[in-house]
């Protein structure tokens, strides 16, 4: 499958459309897009991350990086 493909059928997310796609906030998912080992790419300027490999990650790594970003806003 092309990037093309993948970005009409919405397997390609930017960070807006990861936030509104995971219903989390805009910031949080620019924060999460910088996380070290984020599997996101780059096309020009922009970021885009592969829903699949997004949703594996999150998997993996989510509860740890909304826990670390909560500490952040709290402490």
């Amino acid at each position: 499958m092309t990037i093309e493909e993948c970005l009409k059928n919405k397997e390609v997310y930017s960070p807006p459309e990861a936030a509104d796609y995971l219903g989390i906030g805009k910031t949080l998912a620019y924060a999460i897009f910088r996380e070290p080992g984020f599997p996101c790419f780059r096309i020009g300027h922009r970021k885009f991350v592969m829903k699949n490999d997004m949703c594996s990650w999150l998997k993996k790594n989510g509860a740890a990086v909304a826990a670390g970003k909560e500490g952040k806003a709290n402490g």
